[in-house]
């Protein structure tokens, strides 16, 4: 029961900000406890605003024009969860981004758009 609330939480979080994933590929990996996913395309616009104000930008002065990360690997240890962390590694992270002038101020940008 708890394994399927949280691979539920994990597809729909990673539904969120991963383009194009086979939801089925990672419910198959969630129960294993091992994901590892590479090359991964992310949704520009929800990464790259939280990316820009952890770093004191605004990110309405930014347009993101793609997201990705070489690397994702997860670690969940079913058998241990009260005991041991989930584990969450991203390697490679690439956030293009532009600045906004009065131009462009009104064009959508995003890996997803």
């Amino acid at each position: 029961m708890a394994k399927q609330v949280i691979i539920a939480a994990m597809e729909e979080t990673f539904g969120e900000y991963v383009l194009n994933m086979s939801k089925e590929n990672l419910k198959i990996a969630a129960v294993r406890g091992k994901i590892k996913l590479e090359n991964v395309q992310l949704d520009g616009d929800m990464i790259g605003s939280m990316v820009l104000s952890a770093v004191g930008l605004q990110s309405y002065n930014f347009g993101i024009l793609s997201c990705s990360v070489q690397s994702v690997h997860i670690n969940v240890p079913w058998n241990k969860l009260e005991e041991e962390p989930t584990v969450l590694k991203l390697k490679g992270v690439n956030l293009v981004c532009v600045p906004l002038v009065p131009l462009t101020a009104n064009q959508m940008y995003g890996a997803g758009t």
